[in-house]
């Protein structure tokens, strides 16, 4: 839990983000959610929209669905580069208030949102990002293996208790706008492009996290936080899942950057190799598929659907690491070294430890 402070302090201003693309049909309901937000007058805050080059009536159903709630102001704004990490910066830039709270065009969150998240950033100056705890809903019947998969899916299976992560997705993550400023005024720079149109390229918003807590800030999963995550059928089909798998596992070559990597590596060839190859790298990861999957599994896997057997989700993931330490070859070594060196990090702050729970 938190520690609660009891000295009076002046409430920070939110600005609510939904970066879209072509959300003309998903927005009605999130915006309903959001017009019954209950926050005391103290507190000002604000709706952006980043138009992230839609090719539907975004911007308009935007401005028609907010007509009603005059008192708190609306503001769409067209990022033309096609990338949510683009949409994501845009808004950061383009945010009124300290408080920058990412809410996707299917997330529908409880009524004191916006209250929750300025008293919990108000309170805790040391704090740069909340994450929130995240239950899917759906139409149909939520698939029997969603359960095992729901974590790439930013969201829990509803009928099961929350597991608290230890990174913090972007559908509810809310940043310091000044946390953010200080990463970029020390020269820090998203590697990831996150999604792109239709592309189910991700991770932006796990960099993101990674990144503000190595330079310094503690991070936060708020349990009081709730958001209903919508999946429309379409997202909630096998064949969906590998291919969002394969994209994660290629993302997650990125992240290895962001865990721990010791400035002096250690003695011996063996280490040496781990550190500076990227194709040793690569072997690794190959031989860890074979030893993980039989030979029957990896020629199956070709060929059938197998909808969900974990040993086809496995191997489409690790899959997609190998792909991605393709694409990045040479580069991966150098990214981990720049990381390790980066002018943005805390030096005190050490690297990320999966196996810590979240801060707080």
């Amino acid at each position: 839990m938190l520690t609660q402070r009891t000295s009076q302090i002046h409430p920070l201003g939110v600005s609510i983000v939904i970066c879209c693309h072509n959300s003309a049909k998903l927005l009605p309901s999130t915006l309903a959610r959001l017009q019954r937000q209950c926050v005391d007058d103290g507190v000002k805050w604000e709706l952006l929209v980043i138009d992230n080059a839609s090719t539907d009536d975004t911007a308009l159903v935007a401005r028609h669905c907010w007509i009603q709630r005059p008192r708190v102001p609306l503001r769409v704004v067209l990022e033309p580069r096609l990338g949510l990490c683009y949409a994501r910066e845009r808004a950061l830039a383009e945010a009124r208030h300290e408080i920058v709270s990412f809410i996707d065009d299917d997330n529908w969150v409880i009524p004191h949102w916006v209250a929750k998240v300025s008293e919990i950033m108000s309170l805790n100056a040391d704090i740069g990002a909340i994450g929130s705890v995240n239950r899917a809903i759906a139409d149909i019947p939520l698939p029997a293996w969603f359960p095992r998969y729901c974590e790439y899916y930013a969201s829990w299976a509803s009928s099961e208790s929350p597991r608290i992560p230890t990174m913090l997705n972007g559908a509810g993550m809310t940043i310091r706008k000044s946390a953010w400023e200080q990463l970029k005024r020390n020269g820090f720079k998203l590697q990831l492009t996150d999604r792109v149109g239709a592309r189910l390229t991700s991770c932006g918003d796990l960099e993101l996290g990674l990144a503000i807590k190595l330079a310094g800030w503690k991070i936060h999963v708020e349990p009081g936080l709730d958001l209903q995550h919508y999946m429309p059928e379409s997202r909630l089909r096998w064949r969906y899942l590998r291919r969002l798998l394969r994209a994660i596992g290629e993302s997650n070559v990125v992240l290895d950057s962001y865990f721990y990597v010791p400035e002096e590596p250690r003695p011996g060839l063996r280490n040496w190799l781990r550190l500076r190859l990227w194709w040793w790298q690569f072997l690794g990861e190959s031989r860890r598929l074979i030893h993980r999957h039989s030979m029957k599994s990896l020629a199956t896997f070709w060929f059938k659907e197998m909808e969900g057997d974990d040993d086809i989700a496995d191997i489409e993931w690790r899959i997609g690491r190998l792909i991605g330490l393709l694409r990045l070859r040479s580069r991966y070594m150098g990214l981990r070294s720049e990381i390790v060196r980066a002018s943005w990090r805390n030096r005190s702050s050490p690297f990320w430890d999966l196996n810590d729970a979240s801060e707080g």
